[in-house]
Formats: C-alpha cells, structure tokens, sequence
C-alpha cells in the first residue's frame, strides 16, 4: 500500500533552512565571513537544487525509526518518490512511502479514535478555496484495506500528533549536519557551473585566509 508521509516541504520550512545554512558553511570562511562577492554567491544560489531524493529518502528512514521509538510499533515505511509542485503557492512537497497492510492495522489499531476523527476533520473538511474529494468522517471511507495514499497518510499525521512533540522534524533531521550527509547533498545537486563556482568561492577563501596568517 501507498501512504504519504508527514513533512512540511521545502519552501519556507525548516527544510529549507537546513540546506541553507549547509551552503552558507561551504562559501564561508574559518570565521564564518564570506569572503566572496554577493554576485558569486547569489550565482550559487540559482545554480544549486534541493537534493529531494536523497533528503526524502532519509527523512521516510530517520521518521520510521522515530514513530516505532515513540508508538512502540515496529512499522516498516520504504520511501517510494517525492512530488515537488513547480509552485509553492497552492501546494508543497509530498512525500510517498510504501507500506505493508499488516502495518497500516497496527497503526490504526494503535491510534486513538478521537485524535483520528479531529485529524481527518482538520484535512478533508472543505472551506473557502478548497474543495475536499473525502468526507471530513474516516467512518465513511469504507474498509481499511480500500483506504488510499491520503486516508492512511492521515493515520501517520494522528500518530504525530498524539506521539511525537511538536518539534519532531528537528528529531528526524539533527544527525544530518554532523556526520556530512547535508554537505553531500547539497554539492551533488550542484550543476556543472554551480560547482564551478563552488571552486572559485573556496579558493578566493583560502586566498582571504592566507592574508591573515
């Protein structure tokens, strides 16, 4: 079965800041200065793309690990793909995984009835500029093995919200920085020319380093 996963996206998220912050570290020098033009580094900028793959990729990892740790489950989630719209204005990022129907019983089994029913409320309950194609009611939807990516993506958002703290993609992500993966990321999703300007940056650095030793 398909379910999509809890996550805020790319755009204006702590997503975002993340690889931000991990391309600031690698145009900056050992005081954390930039000793580059604002040109270069805005080239940059335009020439680097978010690493969606590898970063979903251990997101749906690092997020199993935490829901099993919090629920006491032992729920196997397989990333299947990402879904990136070409404007952030009506949608964001979605993230898909791949799940046993064995897995969806026992989460469903384990979330509480009425965190389900304010949960589904709170997604399909159409308003003003959005129309729902599911009853804001989960009883409606029929049997669970029928359910679809959205209606069982619906019982992961009620066991965020009733097992995990708010903070809780800071818990998924915080390992990233310190052991490399971001800086991976991040340069591999570097164009030819972003890379060829990633160069420049480093050696006008280390030029700017060596005037004050």
């Amino acid at each position: 079965m398909i379910t999509t996963i809890p996550f805020s996206g790319f755009y204006g998220t702590h997503h975002e800041a993340e690889i931000d912050g991990t391309l600031e570290q690698m145009l900056s020098d050992s005081s954390g200065c930039y000793p580059i033009s604002d040109r270069i580094s805005n080239d940059i900028w335009f020439h680097v793309s978010t690493p969606r793959v590898e970063y979903t990729k251990a997101f749906v990892e690092s997020f199993q690990v935490l829901l099993n740790q919090e629920t006491q489950l032992n729920v196997k989630l397989e990333w299947e793909s990402v879904d990136s719209p070409k404007s952030c204005n009506f949608s964001t990022d979605r993230v898909y995984a791949t799940v046993s129907f064995s897995d969806v019983q026992a989460m469903f089994n384990k979330l509480d009835k009425t965190v389900l029913d304010k949960t589904a409320r709170s997604r399909f309950t159409s308003y003003d500029g959005f129309i729902s194609h599911y009853s804001p009611n989960w009883k409606d939807w029929g049997s669970l093995k029928d359910w679809d990516h959205n209606q069982i993506g619906t019982i992961l958002e009620g066991l965020v919200d009733e097992f995990l703290r708010p903070e809780w993609e800071w818990d998924v992500t915080e390992d990233w920085n310190s052991n490399g993966d971001l800086d991976n990321w991040v340069f591999d999703n570097l164009d030819e020319e972003g890379q060829r300007l990633v160069t420049l940056a480093d050696y006008l650095r280390q030029r700017e380093e060596r005037r004050y030793r």
